[in-house]
C-alpha cells in the first residue's frame, strides 16, 4: 500500500514566507545607509542656513560621508545578488579599526541633525584598535542609536561610552526609555522579535547587530539601567587577540549570500 500526499500548497507557502523574509531583510539593510545620508544632508542644510563660516569644510566632510554610504548601498545590493551563495562568500577581510574615530564620526552625524535628543559622549582617544569591518561596525552603531532614539523621551540624553578592558574594547549605548521587558534580554536579539512596540520595525535590527558582532569575535548584550532605560553593550577583542567563537548555535539573518 502506497500513500501519497500532495504537499504542493505547503511548499508554496514556505516559499512565499521565505521570499517575504528576504524582502523584509532587504528593506532593513537598505534603510540603514539612508539614515547617515539623511543626517549628512540635514547637517549641510543647517550649516547653510546658519551661514557657518566653515560651511566649505562641513560640505566636503558630509559629501564624503554620503558617498561612503552610497558605496555601502552598492555593497548591500551586491550581497543580495549573491543570495544562495555559500555563507561568507566575498566577505571583505577584517582590518584594524580605530573605535574612537568610528564612534565619534557617527555621533558627529547625529549631532549635526535637527532633533530634541542630546548625545553624551564618553569616548576617550587612544583606545586599542579592534579587528572589524568599518561599514559593518557603523551599521551596528546606526541600529543601536536608532533604537535608542525610538525609546528616549525628548529632553533626555542618550549616553555613548567606550572603554578598554583586558584584551577587549567595550562600546555602550544607553537610553532613558522603558527598558527591556523582564526575561526578554536575550530574545530581543532573535530575528522578528522587536525590542518594543514603539517605532514600528520588523525586529531585524538587533538580530543583525548580533550577527555582525559575533562574526567579529565579539559579544552583545542588553541590560536595564538602575535609573530606567536600557544599555546595549558591545565587547570586541582588540587587534591581535584571537577571536572568541560563539558557543550557541543561534544564527542571525544571514548577511552576504543569505543575510544588523
Amino acid at each position: 500500500m502506497v500513500a501519497l500526499e500532495d504537499v504542493t500548497d505547503e511548499l508554496r507557502t514556505e516559499r512565499v514566507l521565505a521570499w517575504g523574509e528576504m524582502a523584509r531583510q532587504v528593506a532593513h539593510e537598505v534603510k540603514n545607509p539612508l539614515t547617515p545620508m539623511k543626517l549628512s544632508v540635514q547637517h549641510i542644510r543647517r550649516a547653510w542656513e546658519d551661514r557657518r563660516s566653515d560651511f566649505g569644510a562641513i560640505l566636503l566632510r558630509n559629501a564624503d560621508a554620503i558617498l561612503e554610504e552610497i558605496d555601502r548601498l552598492a555593497t548591500i545590493a551586491k550581497s543580495f545578488s549573491r543570495f544562495g551563495a555559500p555563507a561568507g562568500a566575498g566577505d571583505l577581510p577584517l582590518e584594524s579599526v580605530d573605535v574612537s574615530f568610528v564612534v565619534r564620526e557617527m555621533l558627529a552625524l547625529y549631532r549635526g541633525s535637527e532633533g530634541p535628543v542630546a548625545f553624551e559622549e564618553r569616548v576617550p582617544g587612544g583606545l586599542p584598535h579592534v579587528r572589524a569591518r568599518v561599514a559593518e561596525m557603523k551599521e551596528v552603531l546606526v541600529n543601536l542609536l536608532e533604537n535608542a532614539l525610538k525609546h528616549t523621551p525628548d529632553g533626555t540624553p542618550i549616553e555613548v561610552r567606550a572603554e578598554q578592558s583586558p584584551g577587549h574594547v567595550t562600546i555602550e549605548v544607553s537610553d532613558r526609555g522603558p527598558g527591556v521587558a523582564e526575561g526578554n534580554e536575550t530574545r530581543i536579539f532573535e530575528k522578528f522579535v522587536r525590542a518594543s512596540t514603539a517605532g514600528g520595525g520588523v525586529g531585524l535590527g538587533l538580530a543583525i547587530c548580533r550577527g555582525i558582532v559575533q562574526a567579529h569575535g565579539g559579544t552583545i548584550e542588553a541590560t536595564n539601567r538602575a535609573g530606567g532605560g536600557a544599555t546595549f553593550r558591545i565587547t570586541l577583542p582588540v587587534d591581535g587577540e584571537p577571536p572568541e567563537v560563539p558557543s550557541d548555535d543561534e544564527t542571525l539573518p544571514e548577511r552576504d549570500g543569505a543575510s544588523a
